[in-house]
């Protein structure tokens, strides 16, 4: 049997507790990693016929192990902004009671990544919250699309 110690930090078995967007996770075999991906978790304005403000929120808990308080632990949120001229994204990402906020460019159409180090407390688990917000001049016809496709971690590719 595998032995663990404080700083030996593992996420699983599996989530909780999801909220309701549809999503898989993969646990690596040590139950250092995690991927969970995503089929919908998005925030979209198709033009003026559309409300000028989209949001959309989505929650898991995963069961936290042996994880010392301060150790650092890397999460990443991956997805995609599609924003034309008068519209913007945004996202909100936390883990626990650490947020981070990134403001993605307009006009862009170029896949994301953004990273929030988390740094552990004596948590028991890692309650993670995304949000997405879509948002344009309510007298524009600017389109806005903003999807997540995965968040992940790997505790032992990015240990220091």
């Amino acid at each position: 049997m595998l032995q663990t110690v404080a700083g030996d930090a593992t996420f699983g078995p599996g989530p909780t507790f999801s909220t309701d967007v549809g999503f898989d996770i993969a646990l690596s075999p040590d139950k250092k990693a995690f991927t969970a991906t995503f089929g919908g978790l998005e925030a979209i304005i198709n033009g003026k016929s559309a409300p000028p403000i989209a949001t959309r929120v989505f929650s898991f808990s995963i069961p936290l192990a042996h994880a010392e308080p301060g150790q650092e632990i890397p999460f990443f949120v991956s997805g995609f902004a599609v924003a034309e001229k008068g519209a913007n994204a945004h996202l909100v990402f936390s883990v626990n009671d650490q947020s981070s906020i990134a403001d993605l460019p307009t006009e862009s159409k170029e896949g994301f990544v953004h990273q929030l180090k988390y740094k552990a407390t004596d948590a028991t688990d890692a309650r993670i919250t995304v949000f997405l917000l879509a948002n344009r001049d309510s007298k524009s016809d600017a389109a806005v699309h903003l999807n997540v496709t995965a968040i992940d971690t790997d505790i032992v590719k990015h240990k220091n």
